[in-house]
Formats: C-alpha cells, sequence, structure tokens
C-alpha cells in the first residue's frame, strides 16, 4: 500500500469535467463550476493527490475528439496519470462502444478509473452495472437526438424559421420568424434573375457585380450587423449566384428540411429528397414571379454555352435532337450565314463512334427566323381572338394528355403482368432448391438476377405512375402564355430574353437531300434539294399551330 501511495504521490489525479451545449436544460447541477467543485471535495475526502483539471466545455458526449479528453489521454500514454475521477460516467461520453475503448485504455495503461455520483471504482473490480449505465447514456442521447428532430420538424410544419433571412430580405421588428423586403439587396436579386433570363451565365454576373463594387451577401450582413468584414466573403463567385437562382424564397415561399444528418453519431449533412422538403407558401412577400423563378431553373437546366469566340446565340439550350436528345451547339466564325447549330452528341464523339447520331445541322439565321416566326404566329392569334387560341390550345393538351397516358397506363400492365410473372418463377425456384432439383450456387445466381430484374419493373412503374398523377392534374396553363403575351404586345426581333420566355424547345431532324429533277446545274446535274422539320415548342401551349 505504502508503494503505491507513492506511486500516486508522483502522478496526477485527473479530475476531467464535460459540459455539453444541450447540458444547461438539466439545470446548474451538471455546470463546471459544480462538477470541480464535486471532483475536488472527492479527491480531498479520498485522499488523491496532485489533482488536475481536464476540462472540455460545450461539447457533446457523441464526440470524443475533444481538447480536454485528448490532453488527458496523451498523459495517460505518457504514464503521468494514475487516477481519473469524473462526476458521473455520462461525462467521459456516451457512446457504448467509444466509453468501452476508453476504459480499455485506462486499464491497458493501469489508470484506476472513478466515477464518483454513480460509486463506480475499477480498484473495487468489475461492475456489471456500469455496463447498464453506458447503454442508457447513449440511449438518451439518442432519444434527445429524436425529439430534437421531431420539434425542428414541427417547427418547420408552422412556418417557423430557423435561418436568418436570405440576401434580398430582412427580419421584421429584429425577429427571425417573420420577414420583409429589403431593397437595397432585394435590387441586386431582381438584376440577377433579371440577366439569367437575358441569356448572362452566373460566371459573367458574379465578374460585374465584382467590377461595380457591389458587397457580396456575406459582406452586406455583416455590415448591417456591425460585424468586421472577412476577406474570403468579400468575392462574388459563381455558386452564390447560382444558389440565389435556385433559392424559392424570392417566390415567397419558405423551405426547409432539407438537409439531415445519418444519425446523432454522424454529423455529415447529407441532401433529403425534394419530397420530403417542408415548403410553406406564400411565407412573406415574393421578390420573383413564379414565372420567372421557373423559366430561370430551366435555363439551368439547359445552359448556354459559348462558342470559341466567346459568342452566345440568342437560342443556345433549346435547340435538341430529335434523335439523341442533346442540345445543338453553336460553331462559326462570326454572326449570320457562318454560323450554324449541330447535335452536340454527334459533334463530341464523331471521331471515336462514326455511328453515333448524326450532324442535324441548321443554319443560326434559318433557325432564328423559324422561332421567331412561330411566336408571332401565337401572339397574333392571341390579340385577335383570345378565347378561340384558349380553346384549341387546351383542346391539343388534353388530346395529347389523354393519348400519353393510354401509351403509360398500357405499359404499367405490361410491367405488372411480368413482376406476376417473376413472383411465380421466383416461388418455383425455391420449391426446387429444397427439393434439390436447383443447386445452391445456381439458386443463388438466378434468385439474383430475377430480383434485380423485378426491382428495376417496380421502379419503373413508379416512374410511370407518377407522370401519369402530374398529366392528370396538370391543366393547360395557356393564360400565363396569355398574360405574357399581353405584357410584351409586339415582338419584332428575337433576343436572348424573348426566346427564353416563350419558347420551351426546338427539336430539330436531320435534313434530307433529294435530286431535284426539275433544275440541272451549269454541268448538267440535277440541283440538290434540302428539307428539314423543325418542331418548335412554346412554353405553357406546346406545339402550337395556326388556326
Amino acid at each position: 500500500m505504502a508503494q503505491k501511495m507513492g506511486l500516486q504521490v508522483e502522478k496526477l489525479t485527473a479530475l476531467y469535467c464535460r459540459l455539453s451545449k444541450d447540458d444547461p436544460s438539466e439545470g446548474e447541477s451538471n455546470s463546471i463550476v459544480n462538477q470541480k467543485r464535486i471532483l475536488s471535495d472527492y479527491a480531498k475526502d479520498h485522499k488523491f493527490l496532485n489533482t488536475q483539471f481536464y476540462v472540455d466545455d460545450g461539447i457533446t458526449g457523441t464526440s470524443f475528439n475533444r481538447p480536454g479528453l485528448n490532453a488527458m489521454l496523451d498523459d495517460v500514454k505518457a504514464g503521468k496519470i494514475a487516477v481519473v475521477i469524473i462526476k458521473d460516467q455520462s461525462r467521459i461520453g456516451r457512446d457504448v462502444l467509444e466509453v468501452g475503448l476508453l476504459k480499455r485504455t485506462f486499464e491497458e495503461y493501469d489508470v484506476r478509473f472513478i466515477a464518483a455520483n454513480d460509486n463506480l471504482d475499477t480498484a473495487n473490480g468489475f461492475d456489471i452495472m456500469s455496463i447498464f449505465r453506458d447503454v442508457f447514456n447513449e440511449w438518451y442521447v439518442a432519444d434527445t437526438s429524436k425529439k430534437i428532430r421531431a420539434v425542428k420538424r414541427s417547427n418547420a410544419l408552422a412556418g417557423k424559421c430557423a435561418n436568418r433571412p436570405p440576401y434580398g430580405y430582412r427580419a421584421l421588428n429584429g425577429s427571425n420568424q417573420a420577414w420583409e423586403i429589403d431593397e437595397t439587396s432585394a435590387g441586386i436579386v431582381r438584376e440577377v434573375f433579371r440577366r439569367i433570363v437575358a441569356g448572362d451565365g452566373p460566371f459573367t454576373i458574379a465578374k460585374d457585380l465584382d467590377r461595380r463594387g457591389i458587397e457580396t451577401p456575406m459582406k452586406y450582413y455583416r455590415k448591417l450587423k456591425g460585424l468586421p468584414p472577412i476577406n474570403k466573403d468579400s468575392t462574388w463567385v459563381t455558386f452564390i449566384i447560382s444558389q440565389m437562382c435556385e433559392n424559392q424564397a424570392y417566390i415567397g415561399n419558405l423551405t426547409s428540411q432539407k438537409t439531415t444528418t445519418p444519425s446523432y453519431k454522424n454529423k455529415k449533412n447529407i441532401k433529403r429528397p425534394v419530397e420530403d422538403w417542408v415548403i410553406i407558401e406564400n411565407h412573406h412577400p415574393p421578390l420573383i414571379d413564379v414565372e420567372t423563378f421557373e423559366l430561370v431553373q430551366k435555363l439551368r437546366e439547359n445552359r448556354r454555352r459559348p462558342t470559341k469566340r466567346n459568342d452566345y446565340g440568342v437560342l443556345s439550350g433549346l435547340l435538341r435532337c430529335a434523335d439523341c436528345g442533346h442540345v445543338l451547339s453553336l460553331h462559326g466564325a462570326q454572326e449570320g450565314k457562318f454560323q450554324y447549330y449541330t447535335c452536340s452528341y454527334y459533334s463530341n464523339v464523331k471521331k471515336h463512334y462514326k455511328t453515333a447520331c448524326s450532324r442535324h445541322g441548321i443554319r443560326r439565321d434559318a433557325a432564328e427566323a423559324i422561332a421567331l416566326a412561330k411566336i408571332q404566329d401565337a401572339m397574333k392569334c392571341v390579340l385577335e381572338n383570345r378565347e378561340a387560341f384558349i380553346a384549341q390550345v387546351q383542346e391539343i393538351t388534353q388530346r395529347d394528355s389523354e393519348e400519353t397516358i393510354k401509351r403509360k397506363s398500357s405499359e404499367i400492365s405490361k410491367l405488372e403482368r411480368r413482376v406476376a410473372e417473376l413472383d411465380n418463377i421466383i416461388k418455383r425456384l425455391y420449391e426446387d432448391n429444397i427439393s434439390g432439383k436447383v443447386k445452391d450456387e445456381f439458386f443463388t445466381k438466378f434468385l439474383k438476377d430475377y430480383e434485380s430484374e423485378q426491382s428495376s419493373l417496380l421502379s419503373r412503374k413508379t416512374s410511370l405512375t407518377a407522370e401519369i398523377d402530374k398529366l392528370q392534374d396538370k391543366a393547360a396553363n395557356v393564360q400565363s402564355f396569355v398574360r405574357l403575351v399581353e405584357t410584351y404586345g409586339e415582338v419584332t426581333e428575337l433576343t436572348a430574353d424573348i426566346a427564353r420566355r416563350f419558347i420551351d424547345k426546338i427539336v430539330v431532324h436531320e435534313a434530307i437531300i433529294e435530286e431535284d429533277a426539275t433544275s440541272k446545274t451549269r454541268g448538267g446535274r440535277f440541283k440538290q434539294k434540302r428539307t428539314q422539320e423543325v418542331h418548335v415548342f412554346l412554353n405553357c401551349v406546346g406545339e402550337f399551330k395556326k388556326i
């Protein structure tokens, strides 16, 4: 005993304290001050000498990368510590596995471990109750995490804001629960959306805002709060513009619960599926109308690509190959007849795969003339006979929807028959395996293949069902197109803004070249006749055909 006491005099008694951010809700009993008093009194009453505190303040018990704990473990492994004393087992941590590893470390380095309020002292031998206490401590965290998630979800559904207002808004009466428009920053938001529609990309916009000395959202926020600026927040970057374009807050929606964590142990943020988001519509005044916001989303999906001379065509991103569905890219030295669009898939892979799609070339001026004419025809019909136009579009939309629904429903029926057939096959396979007709290795292989096919079929069925539901719920939004026409009145020139507001897509077919038997060249050969199908689909209307 004297030898052990001598060893204790030379080594330290570690008094470890930990307080989580969530612990203050339990009252003063877990405060660092209270823990230090309890541990000091315990060490004094039990004659433990050379005490030294190791403290972690504001750190959860599920994290075991703590400065105080790490420092204590370093001293344990260096042989400087003889005894570790804590207030109760939950202070060392709330993870059964990690706490078990810590106890094993203490045992490996011959360190005595004491939990004062739990009557745990490894000098008294194994205490089975300590295992149950560790389990309960972890259960407490899991249960608390579950309750916190439920409260956050409830607050989100009630429209309560968890974060500060986005750029363009400010807290109403100093509370984040309600937002009002901040006209200074709102003007920049409106400009960003307007320029995206007009054809500018996020990179171009960010560079221009920087050049003009416009403060970034974070720099502007810190300025309003009286906080010093941070260099990394002083530059507009593409990411800021892209985030702004996708934020539903600008149409008046409060969107929350977009991310979560795998568990209370794993704090990595993961994105939730869109259907699991909480969206409260009309939560605050909108900065952008819904039509413009949806148009920007579509443009973000079909981004315009410049030529090598940094020239953007007004129809870039809108033209599609009729065969492979890829966008048509712009080529040529200058504007006018020397510029043309071709299938991007064909252009990218033709060197390696000669059979990959085909050129689908169309001159820029021809494509723009066709698009402008289609817009003008539709606008003329609206202005001359509004009611007839609406009736025609609704009739076409309904007919197309019915045909699509019929086709998709037929496909679902075929899928269901095959799924039922696979059920019977799998059932017979089990029976043949049990009877010995099919060996285990073949059974495993066949079962995996059948189940994979069945899973793919069910996934396709779910997708088709969702598409049918969408078609059944969707009415022709022809009124939006009519309002758009009334806003512009007359269009005489095709600009990027006009093209994107009126056109959904332009489908270009491969040109057909035939000999013209009625006309010959000077050399006596028949001239070639070129024909090409081009279908223009307008927003909210579809492929409109003049009455």
